[in-house]
């Protein structure tokens, strides 16, 4: 079995047969590629929609490039915490840490240098209030979701979203230096979407996390709340999402977001007047993985509608 180990003197040090891909990939897995290949996307439609990119493009790059580092340096610290935890979840329990393939001196050394790789772009590249709202991002995530919220609340995925919700605006300032209406709605925007998409899948795996004590909704308040919950949540998505395209007479991207709210509005209430049972699970599961392109439609339809008019054909 292959582990990374930080020697007495800083060094990492690499140990067993592990290929490199094999490494390659736990990295990955380690720094929560997925989820920040979300973020980064984000906040290129931040940064697409800002006045003047095509003009600020080496900080625009720096911009997307740090939020990816800190992005990851995140997921570390979030798994670095929870390798007890992992272990008793069934979607989880293969990480690298869970496993032992990856130490947790190894996990520590790496997050150190995402984040003082991430802090070195942001500074070079951008500007001071860019470096800010994505250090704020990642404690805001790695530390006080991790260590205080996601262990104590049921809610704790309402406040601890916030983070997840930033980089939008952390694109649009990394071009302008400035804050603005538009992405701070988008900020709102994927902060009222973050309880609706997680907590289906947190419906699936209620035993799971009652197994490992953490207080998601569905195990302190039950699957009929937790619903309730996730269908209020999608009614407020589809409400936000309308607002951007009064801010930029965008009726393109306003169609979008009207037929797109209606659609996942729909598979809330399904979700919500569903028997209780295994087909409900798996639904519910359908539903979380529909809020992730529910969000890529929206934002794609924002550069989408911005592209057509900005070139004249509407």
């Amino acid at each position: 079995m292959f582990k990374i180990e930080v020697r007495s003197n800083g060094e990492a040090a690499l140990q067993g047969g592990r290929s490199g891909a094999g490494l390659l990939r736990d990295l990955f897995i380690l720094a929560k590629a997925r989820v920040v290949s979300l973020l980064v996307f984000t906040a290129a439609v931040g940064e697409i929609l800002a006045p003047g990119v095509a003009q600020h493009w080496p900080s625009a790059l720096a911009g997307l490039l740090g939020i990816a580092l800190a992005g990851g340096a995140g997921g570390v610290l979030n798994q670095i915490v929870e390798p007890s935890l992992d272990q008793h979840m069934r979607r989880t329990q293969r990480r690298p840490l869970a496993e032992g393939r990856i130490s947790q001196g190894g996990a520590i050394f790496y997050a150190v240098i995402l984040i003082l790789a991430a802090i070195g772009v942001l500074s070079w590249g951008t500007n001071p209030l860019t470096l800010g709202l994505t250090l704020l991002g990642t404690v805001g995530y790695g530390v006080v979701y991790t260590l205080y919220l996601k262990p104590s609340t049921p809610w704790n995925i309402v406040w601890g979203g916030l983070a997840g919700a930033l980089p939008p605006l952390i694109g649009w300032t990394a071009v302008t230096g400035s804050l603005a209406a538009l992405p701070l709605f988008l900020v709102l925007l994927i902060f009222v979407w973050t309880p609706a998409h997680f907590w289906p899948l947190a419906i699936c795996c209620r035993e799971d996390y009652a197994q490992a004590c953490i207080p998601m909704l569905p195990v302190t308040h039950g699957v009929d709340r937790t619903r309730r919950e996730v269908l209020r949540y999608a009614v407020a998505t589809w409400a936000v999402s309308l607002v951007p395209a009064f801010l930029g007479g965008d009726w393109i991207y306003g169609a979008v977001a009207w037929l797109a709210g209606a659609w996942y509005v729909g598979m809330a209430l399904r979700l919500r007047r569903m028997p209780i049972g295994k087909e409900m699970d798996q639904y519910a599961r359908r539903v979380f993985a529909a809020s992730i392109s529910y969000l890529f439609l929206l934002f794609a339809a924002l550069v989408a509608g911005r592209v057509l008019f900005s070139h004249g054909f509407f």
